[in-house]
């Protein structure tokens, strides 16, 4: 088995390097279970997206994931169908690894605190529905476009939106001062937050969507690219909205290293969605990623917030 510190450095690392840079800079009681549950968030999300292997299968394992955590004759099944049937259609070699290491990260999950043990679970259940939905509803209805504003926002909840509660559900049971809000306020701006951070995600990726024949936003042509770009701009005001939600969520944070960690995330997200207000289709096609330089202002900026 590998070292938790091999997997929540090298691992994590290899597979999320922005959200790696929150996680190390979040308090040390934190660090922990955000640290698993994003591993296995991402180990679901790799399994869900490897669209060489059938939809089927795929169903089958986003199935056993989350029983997994805690059945054990589950977990086997899992982790022999992903060693048989997913290992040879990755080209990222961090996600190799990281499915490679999936046996030490649920050793590692077996090993944290109760409190942490059932929030995980809690989490990585939503996480698990949503892409489940994603796969049903693109792959095996063959369906090409989310339908209405209120299915958008349920899929940006169920993949993320969980995640902002989660963060809280952490803060809460690491620090008894956590915020200087109360929980459950706390809770809606994290859902907010974390739904704010997908649809960014979502409106950076309309064309590589497109290519592959879905669209996420709501759209009655999913193969016309200029309704596409009106609806986007909708959208991307909506996106500002959630992530003001995570603005406000991290100035109630009482301590200094998890306010510069999570409202790192919002600033990256905000200059995102200034390149996204400024480019074309042609420019959503190149790609649009903030540079080094970029992020490393938005660090800076973080640490004095």
């Amino acid at each position: 088995m590998q070292d938790k510190t091999e997997l929540g450095k090298n691992v994590l690392k290899g597979v999320s390097r922005s959200f790696y840079l929150s996680i190390r800079l979040l308090p040390r009681l934190m660090r922990e279970p955000i640290s698993l549950g994003y591993l296995l968030a991402r180990a679901s999300d790799t399994i869900a997206d490897t669209a060489q292997v059938p939809a089927s299968l795929r169903e089958a394992c986003l199935e056993k994931f989350t029983p997994a955590l805690k059945d054990k004759t589950v977990r086997k099944e899992l982790l022999r169908l992903v060693n048989d049937s997913f290992l040879d259609f990755q080209t990222n070699p961090k996600e190799i690894l990281l499915l490679k290491c999936l046996d030490d990260v649920f050793h590692w999950y077996d090993s944290i605190r109760n409190w942490a043990w059932e929030s995980i679970a809690i989490v990585l259940g939503h996480i698990c529905a949503g892409q489940l939905h994603d796969i049903q509803h693109f792959c095996v209805s063959k369906k090409h476009k989310i339908e209405s504003a209120t299915d958008l926002e349920h899929y940006c909840y169920q993949v993320a939106g969980c995640v902002g509660e989660f963060w809280s559900t952490v803060g809460y049971q690491s620090y008894h001062r956590f915020s200087t809000l109360d929980r459950e306020a706390l809770c809606v701006l994290g859902r907010e937050y974390g739904m704010g951070l997908q649809l960014v995600n979502i409106l950076r990726d309309l064309p590589e969507d497109f290519a592959n024949e879905r669209c996420y936003l709501p759209v009655l042509d999913y193969a016309d690219k200029d309704e596409i770009m009106r609806a986007s701009r909708a959208w991307r005001h909506k996106a500002r909205e959630y992530v003001n939600s995570g603005y406000e969520y991290s100035k109630s944070l009482r301590q200094k290293r998890a306010r510069i960690a999570t409202v790192l995330p919002a600033m990256i997200a905000e200059k995102t969605l200034d390149l996204l207000d400024a480019s074309d289709w042609d420019d959503l096609e190149k790609g649009v990623k903030i540079n080094r330089k970029t992020v490393r202002s938005c660090l800076w900026k973080a640490i004095l917030f």
